[in-house]
Order: structure tokens, then C-alpha cells, then sequence
């Protein structure tokens, strides 16, 4: 059943109480390098009958995961036919220039996903030589092809949002959702909370990924594990200025007899945002849903805002951006190399 509906006024929005990533979904030798092993097909095909039985059937991919190893895999095991809602993203790589790209790309998507049409794809990364809105003009026109029912943007901050709003608008086509980097390390940020009332005034629905801070926020964290954090190190956070942070979603959880990734879970949902949680196992799909079934007060909200830090990626300089770009474009290349000659193409189909 599609999430996409009609609002009073007339526009469209995105209503799911949960995404789940699938950054770690692929299958080639790059992929098992990376995270350290392949997921197997049988607790993927236990992830998609649990989380569309519990109604959680909003999946989140990209052509960039894998070089589309995990767009295939999600193909291979009937994620795009068995009733769940399928977003992938057009990655604006250093060698794609024009509209016609962004056609060419949401068709190759859909063949891997093994569907006609996509329920929504976000356009990866407003960073490029091109204008972002050569790229809403692609997506237009992939829509008018059939090839996907409405748009996303992705890590577009205020001022993007609505130049790419205003393009959407004059294209005829509905831009539903902005995915953004969100969690409690970040939300404190001016640039961030300036994005989330911009998407709110438009009606934008926000998907936040990073929820849960990358380990950051969840039980379990020793000081050990924080020097190895690579979003720590990154940012420059110290152990000590997050704890005071981590002490109160602890002391959340206790009140509420929850775990502390359940509590940014449902902090999010009360900011109004759609999280998107990377999803590995079954047990993390089901910690995940247990977020859904409780409400965190308003005074438990303000106390949470009030420690809530501000590193987010809004705030890093265009350089850092413009060199991630690159390095995601050189990654997608070795991705797709590596599916060449190392994706599982023969498994036996246990749709």
C-alpha cells in the first residue's frame, strides 16, 4: 500500500512511522571488506516479512550502496512486490552532467530493484558543478516516464530546499521528503533547525538517518569504543561533553523501561521526523520497532533539547563536502568493479 497520500490542501506527504536502511545490504567482496561480513539471504527475507508484518515497510536504498548490489539483493528477494515502500537515490556523480542522467539512472535502479516504478527517489547530495536543479528537471522527466512516483532531496539544508521546492513546483511534481542526518549530536545546530522549520513550512516530510549517533547514543558505549568512533573523531567530540547527553536519554530510558536507542527513536518521532535506522538483524529491527509504542513527555523532550549538541553536517565547510563527493564517486566506481567479480549472481532465489 503506497505511504504517499494527499494532504487537506491538496499536497503530498510521507506518512511511515520508521525507514530501515540497507547501506550494508550488498554483496560483493567490497561490501564484506567493509562491514565485515555479507548478510545472509534468509535474515533478510525474516527482515521483510517481520517488518511488513508489523507495518514498517518503508525501505531506504541508494544506487550508490554497493555500487547497487543492495538494490539487486532487494530486488532478488521480492522487496519491491511484497507490499513494502522502496525509495533508492540518484547519486549526482562527478561524471553525470544532465537531466538525461537522472532518467537513466532511476531506470537502472528500478531493473535491479525489479520494479516498474519507485516510490520515491531523493536525489543523494545537493553538492556538484551542476545546479541541483538540473537534477529536479531529470526527475521530472523520469516521472513522466513512469519511472517513479514522486521526490526526495537528501543533505539539503534550508536554502536548497526551497530552490529545489520552487523547481518541483514548476516541474509539476510532488517533492515529499528531505533526508537528513539527525540525532541528538546534531540537532542543536542553527543551520539544522533552520532546515527542519523550512521542510515543516512546506510540508516536507524530514527522514533522519543517524538516530542513534552512530553507537553514540545506545548502551554499551566504553571509552574504548568511543576512541575507535569515526563520526567522534570526525567532529572532534570528547567522552566528556557527551555525557552529560547519554546520562539523561540513560535515565529516559530507566523511567520508561526502554532501551536508550528506543528513546532517540521516539524523540525523533516527536520532532516531527521519520527515523531511518541501519538494519543488520532481526533483533535490531525488533529493538527498533519497540520505539514506536511509548511517548516520551514534553518536559522529557525540552531536557533532551537542552543538552542536545550541534555537530552537524550542515556546518562543515564546502571543501569537506566537495572532497566527500569525490571520494563517493571513486567508491562507487570500486563498488561496481567489485560486483563485476565478486556479487553472488548465482544464489537460488528464496522469494
Amino acid at each position: 500500500m503506497s505511504k504517499i497520500g494527499s494532504t487537506k490542501n491538496g499536497s503530498f506527504a510521507l506518512s511511515v512511522p520508521l525507514g530501515l536502511g540497507t547501506m550494508f545490504w550488498g554483496d560483493t567482496a567490497l561490501d564484506e571488506k567493509i562491514a565485515g561480513r555479507i548478510i545472509p539471504d534468509e535474515t533478510l527475507l525474516k527482515i521483510r516479512d517481520l517488518s511488513l508484518s508489523k507495518g514498517v515497510t518503508f525501505i531506504d536504498t541508494a544506487e550508490g550502496y554497493g555500487g547497487g548490489s543492495s538494490e539487486a539483493r532487494l530486488g532478488h528477494l521480492g522487496f519491491g512486490t511484497s507490499g513494502h515502500f522502496v525509495a533508492t537515490k540518484f547519486l549526482p556523480t562527478l561524471w553525470r552532467w544532465t537531466e538525461r542522467s537522472v532518467v537513466r539512472a532511476a531506470a537502472a535502479s528500478n531493473k535491479r530493484l525489479g520494479i516498474e516504478c519507485c516510490d520515491l527517489l531523493f536525489i543523494h547530495s545537493p553538492i556538484h558543478a551542476r545546479n541541483p536543479k538540473v537534477w529536479i528537471k531529470g526527475a521530472a522527466r523520469a516521472m513522466r516516464k513512469g519511472h517513479l512516483k514522486a521526490l526526495g532531496v537528501s543533505n539539503f539544508n534550508a536554502e536548497q530546499v526551497r530552490a529545489a521546492w520552487k523547481v518541483a513546483n514548476e516541474e509539476g511534481i510532488p517533492l515529499i521528503a528531505n533526508q537528513i542526518m539527525f540525532s541528538l549530536l546534531v540537532s542543536g545546530s542553527p543551520a539544522l533547525q533552520e532546515t527542519l522549520r523550512t521542510c515543516q513550512e512546506l510540508g516536507i516530510a524530514v527522514v533522519g538517518y543517524g538516530v542513534l549517533g552512530q553507537g553514540l547514543l545506545t548502551a554499551g558505549l566504553t571509552s574504548q569504543r568511543f576512541s575507535q568512533n569515526r563520526l567522534s573523531r570526525r567532529v572532534g567530540l570528547t567522552l566528556e561533553e557527551l555525557t552529560p547527553l547519554r546520562e539523561e536519554i540513560q535515565s529516559t530510558a530507566v523511567r520508561h523501561g526502554k532501551s536508550m536507542s528506543q528513546v532517540c527513536i521516539q524523540w525523533a518521532r516527536r520532532k516531527g521526523v521519520i527515523p531511518l535506522i541501519g538494519t543488520r538483524t532481526v533483533e535490531q529491527l525488533e529493538e527498533s520497532i519497540g520505539g514506536l509504542d511509548f511517548t516520551l513527555g514534553l518536559d522529557e523532550v525540552s531536557e533532551l533539547d537542552r543538552l542536545a549538541l550541534g555537530h552537524s553536517t550542515f556546518n562543515r565547510p564546502p571543501w569537506k563536502r566537495i572532497a566527500f563527493l569525490t571520494f563517493i564517486s571513486l567508491l562507487v566506481i570500486a563498488f561496481k568493479g567489485s560486483r563485476l567479480f565478486g556479487s553472488r549472481k548465482n544464489q537460488p532465489n528464496l522469494v
